[in-house]
């Protein structure tokens, strides 16, 4: 009895080993490592979000990283062609390196990609949100990439889908003296005007009187991911709002923009611990709507707009509802 108790013991310590053995193992040569669908990627490595993400290594993805021209035709797509058609691109590189407060030999280090993780965690503490002023996604990496010759980390379209186009390593182009220091995110989002005529093109109204975006013609096709998809600005009315002391008016973003730009924060400050969801507020704690002064943009880490960082802008908008996307964003962190 004593024997067969004494067998079985040996089978099941023989059994655990090989499970332990097992779990520390290399995986097989060619064994696929399967992902989610909600990565973002900071230094090459991958962070969940909980929300759909497309990245530039995936199909349908918009890679930043490419010199031609996406949306021209192949045959005029390569650079010698789209810089003699485009004098605008005057780069083939539309991002650059974070260069700004690097020694010369951590500078070395990191300009042939070779970023870690913690280094970045140092360097980056603003998230900057834009709208596109394009209308969706599609469209924006159309003007920025083909046309202007400038980049962003992500953009957010109408549907809740976020596009990575760059490893947030990179210093993208989009917010001028805070790039070095910034993420940045495109918000699917026609914009703000002194007053609505330029919204009519966009935004309808159906039999109920419910607010719907009709994307243009001129925009189509729209690249919008979820088939069918109706978009409506999470509130119906038209937003007036001053922002660097003009008056404007503009339509709020969508439920789905709202949640997924939540989530993304939610990583975002995470993954940087010294980005915080704070966002740039007077003495009485209201937002501040007008570029910030230097030195209150020098010391500033967390959220900002880019009507914080630039006079001559109105993004993201009066309609931009900052305090609903911190407390959001806040539930997702806890």
């Amino acid at each position: 009895m004593k024997q067969q108790v004494r067998k079985q013991f040996s089978i099941v310590v023989a059994a655990v080993g090989v499970f332990l053995t097992g779990c520390n193992t290399a995986p097989k040569p060619g064994a696929h490592a399967p992902r989610k669908g909600d990565e973002i990627v900071a230094a090459g490595q991958f962070f969940h979000t909980g929300t759909p993400v497309v990245l530039w290594l995936d199909p349908g993805g918009y890679d930043a990283y490419r010199v031609e021209r996406r949306f021209a035709p192949f045959e005029k797509s390569d650079w010698k062609n789209s810089s003699a058609e485009n004098k605008e691109l005057t780069t083939p590189n539309r991002y650059g390196l974070r260069a700004s407060g690097l020694t010369w030999l951590e500078r070395e280090d990191v300009r042939g990609g070779g970023w870690d993780l913690l280094r970045l965690q140092e360097t980056v503490d603003q998230f900057v949100l834009h709208y596109d002023a394009s209308g969706t996604s599609r469209q924006c990496f159309k003007v920025l990439h083909d046309g202007r010759c400038l980049s962003v980390h992500f953009m957010l379209d109408l549907d809740g889908t976020i596009y990575q186009t760059l490893d947030l390593k990179e210093r993208a182009w989009h917010a001028s003296i805070a790039n070095s220091r910034s993420i940045g995110i495109e918000i699917a989002n026609i914009g703000a005007y002194p007053n609505a005529e330029p919204l009519k093109r966009w935004y309808k109204q159906d039999e109920k009187n419910r607010t719907y975006i009709q994307i243009p013609k001129s925009h189509q096709p729209s690249g919008i991911r979820t088939e069918n998809f109706v978009a409506r600005p999470i509130r119906p009315e038209l937003i007036k709002g001053n922002i660097q002391g003009r008056d404007v008016v503009q339509y709020d973003l969508t439920p789905q923009q709202y949640e997924a730009l939540a989530k993304l924060t939610a990583a975002l400050c995470r993954i940087f611990p010294r980005m915080s969801l704070e966002y740039p507020t007077d003495a009485s704690g209201n937002l501040i709507r007008a570029k910030l002064p230097d030195e209150e943009l020098n010391t500033h880490r967390g959220l900002i707009g880019h009507y914080h960082i630039q006079s001559n802008k109105t993004d993201p908008g009066p309609a931009f509802q900052w305090d609903k996307l911190q407390r959001d964003a806040k539930k997702y962190l806890e």
